[in-house]
This record gives C-alpha cells, sequence and structure tokens, in this order.
C-alpha cells in the first residue's frame, strides 16, 4: 500500500474533531448502497413482470394468427395450402395448428354466462396454448363433448371438475330463433391470473365445434408459434408478405395486447429515474463529505506540503477517499440488492393481488448485466465527483494552513 492510499485510508477511519463528519460518510456510503441497490432491484423486478406477462399472454393467446378478411372461416383445403407456404417462407415456425373461435353461452343450474368457445386440436392445448402452464394436471379432451374452462368462470358459476353445463349457441337464436344447446362435461380449469381469459376463454374439441356450429370442415383460422416469441414482428412481416394482401390478414400476440404492452413499457421509466436520483443524492453526498475533509483536515494537508508532498499527490489523496467510499457503496449495494432478489425469488415474501397485476407475487428475473453495469458507472462517477473537491485541495497554501499553529 502506498503513502497516498495509507493516508486516504486514515483520513476516512480516523476519528474527526467534528462527529458530523463522520456520520456523513457513513450516510454518503449508505445512500450510495442504497441508489444502486434500489437501481438493480427496480430493474429486476421489471425484467420479471415484462417476462411474466409476455410469457402469459404469448402462450394463451398464441404467437400469429391468420384468418380471412372476407369470409368468417377458411376450407380445411385452404388451411393446408396456408400451411405449407409458412413452412417454406418462415422455417422456424414450431408449431401451426387450425382453430374455430365462436361466441357462447355457458349454463350450469339458473346461472349463464358469455364466453368465447374456441374448438382446437388436443395437441395445441400445450404446443400452442400452453395451457399446462396454467393448470395442476395435464390438459386433454377425455371425450367428445370435454370442455377445459377458466378458473374466474368456474368460481363464477360454482363448477367443479366433472361437473355437467350446457353450451348454448346464440348465433341460432339470433338467426334461427332456434335454442340449440349440448352438455358438456367439465374435465379441467386454466387459471393465467388474466381476469378476463380466465372468465371468458373455453376449450373443446374442434371435431365437436365443427359439428355444433355446423362448420363441416371449415374453421376460422390458424394459429402458430415461432421459436422465439421475441421474433414475431420478424416472423408476421415474412409470413404476410409470403400470403400476399388478400384474402388473409395476420396479428400478432403484441398487436392484440398493443395498449398492456405499452403501458409495461411506459411505468418503467419514471420509477428508474426516481432511483436515478435516489443514486445521485448519495453521489452528491460523497463530494460533500470530501469538501468538509478537506475543510478539517486543512492543516494536515499544510504540514504534508511542507514534509514534501506535491500536489499531485495531495489530489491523489482525495480521488482515492471518493474512490474507496465509491467502492464501499457499490459492494454494499450490490450485496443487498442481491440478497433481497434472491430472498424473494425462492420465497415469494411480496404478495400480489392477482386481479390487479395478473400474478400473485413479485416477480423476480435476476439479470448480471444490472449487477455490473450500474455500480460500475455509479462508481465511475462518484470518481469523476471526487476530481472537484480534489482540485481545490491543491490551493491549500502551508504558510496560511499552519499560520496560527
Amino acid at each position: 500500500m502506498n503513502l497516498t492510499t495509507r493516508i486516504a485510508f486514515r483520513h476516512l477511519l480516523s476519528r474527526h474533531n467534528f462527529g458530523f463528519i463522520s456520520f456523513s460518510t457513513i450516510l454518503s456510503i449508505i445512500g450510495l448502497m442504497l441508489g444502486i441497490s434500489s437501481l438493480i432491484i427496480i430493474s429486476c423486478i421489471s425484467d420479471g413482470f415484462n417476462d411474466i406477462i409476455n410469457n402469459k399472454l404469448s402462450g394463451i393467446d398464441g404467437h400469429i394468427r391468420i384468418h380471412s378478411y372476407l369470409t368468417d372461416e377458411i376450407v380445411e383445403e385452404k388451411y393446408y395450402e396456408i400451411d405449407s407456404i409458412f413452412h417454406v417462407a418462415y422455417p422456424h415456425l414450431k408449431f401451426t395448428t387450425p382453430y374455430i373461435e365462436k361466441h357462447a353461452i355457458i349454463r350450469k343450474g339458473f346461472h349463464s354466462e358469455g364466453i368465447i368457445l374456441y374448438g382446437v386440436p388436443e395437441k395445441a392445448l400445450n404446443d400452442i396454448f400452453q395451457l399446462n402452464q396454467f393448470t395442476n394436471t395435464q390438459p386433454v379432451f377425455e371425450k367428445n363433448n370435454s370442455i377445459i374452462v377458466g378458473k374466474r368462470l368456474a368460481d363464477l358459476m360454482d363448477i367443479s371438475e366433472k361437473d355437467s353445463v350446457i353450451i348454448l349457441n346464440p348465433e341460432k337464436m339470433l338467426s334461427h330463433q332456434l335454442l340449440e344447446a349440448e352438455k358438456f362435461t367439465v374435465i379441467n380449469t386454466f387459471q393465467t391470473d388474466f381476469p378476463e381469459y380466465d372468465r371468458l376463454l373455453a376449450f373443446i374439441p374442434i371435431e365437436k365445434a365443427q359439428s355444433y356450429f355446423e362448420l363441416e370442415s371449415q374453421m376460422t383460422g390458424l394459429i402458430m408459434n415461432v421459436n422465439n416469441p421475441s421474433d414475431v414482428e420478424n416472423a408476421d412481416l415474412i409470413i404476410s408478405e409470403s400470403l400476399g394482401m388478400l384474402p388473409y390478414m395476420t396479428t400478432t400476440w403484441k398487436e392484440r395486447h398493443a395498449s398492456l404492452l405499452n403501458w409495461l413499457n411506459v411505468y418503467d421509466i419514471p420509477i428508474k429515474l426516481i432511483m436515478f436520483f435516489i443514486t445521485a443524492v448519495g453521489v452528491f453526498n460523497i463530494g460533500a463529505s470530501l469538501w468538509m475533509i478537506i475543510l478539517e483536515k486543512t492543516r494536515e494537508f499544510g504540514i504534508l506540503q511542507s514534509l514534501g508532498l506535491t500536489k499531485s499527490q495531495m489530489r491523489e489523496i482525495i480521488i482515492k477517499e471518493g474512490t474507496i467510499i465509491g467502492l464501499a457503496g457499490s459492494i454494499f449495494g450490490i450485496l443487498l440488492s442481491f440478497t433481497v432478489l434472491y430472498l424473494e425469488s425462492v420465497y415469494h415474501f411480496i404478495q400480489l393481488p392477482n386481479d390487479i397485476y395478473f400474478m400473485n407475487y413479485l416477480p423476480i428475473k435476476i439479470s448480471s448485466t444490472y449487477f455490473f453495469s450500474y455500480p460500475i458507472i455509479t462508481f465511475l462517477i462518484t470518481v469523476a465527483f471526487s476530481y472537484i473537491p480534489a482540485k481545490n485541495v491543491c490551493k491549500i497554501c502551508p504558510s496560511e494552513a499552519l499560520r496560527y499553529e
């Protein structure tokens, strides 16, 4: 350890004439620690929140949907034609499936609710809609009249597994004034924590949907998943160009939930700004602490100069003091943030109302990028701020500093 480093440590660790200076130094380290840890924690929470929302939406909704401009349904022959075009144009497709989407009424006893009924192949329950993430047991259609409903709808209508429900076709009521109803057996429930999904969506076998809605070999459209959900815009562009302008149109899960995704992007900015200002206060406190150390140690700096220390060495002492404080605050900030994030990711201490936040607990995504970038940037700013008081320590004149000694 060279001379300037030893002096810097002695200045910081020695007892000061003014107790407030020592206390101010400790507060500077604490302030920097809290600022850095806050930035890391908020960023990891934000990433975790975004990941959970994106995974749920892209899962239960499918990545890309194709349907016709001109008609409500696509014939089965066209499905195979379109499907072959997709795989040639975009070889990174993971799964594709036909689907039928219809409005229906579900009834149990005297309670009725409107729902969106999906007719899909059994394989699509996991491959496309990823219901295995939202159910306690593996979702399968045990028989032709099986139905899977959302947990919120099941609670609202007091539906349990193996219960029988009645599905009514509102289109027949409006067009033919006929009451067409059929009994289905609830074989599973899913919970995405999105209230509208859990209340409105229900799934039945596609063959049953075709016969019930008299579609024969027709379907509403196609749903496809790509290998990388974040690359869905690029996949959508390629597939749209391969299909041509008419008569088909494509929509991505991001387009269907644009308002929610925009909100996620917007809310993140002001929170990080607040955390940045907290960190900036910590950096300014370090500068103030160094100023007070210089004022208190004016006599000592005068003595050091008279003993032969150069002005550059005196400047180096102050810069090293700022470096020590910044390094201590950064290390403690990393340790504090990692401890908080690890405990929350394992034990989920912070619970959330799922009808507001779409999840039951505070999500965490620990990223090493934040643990390196925020402390390093803050540390460099702290060192840069140390140059201001360090520049002024060089103006101390030994004769003036020791005049009354």
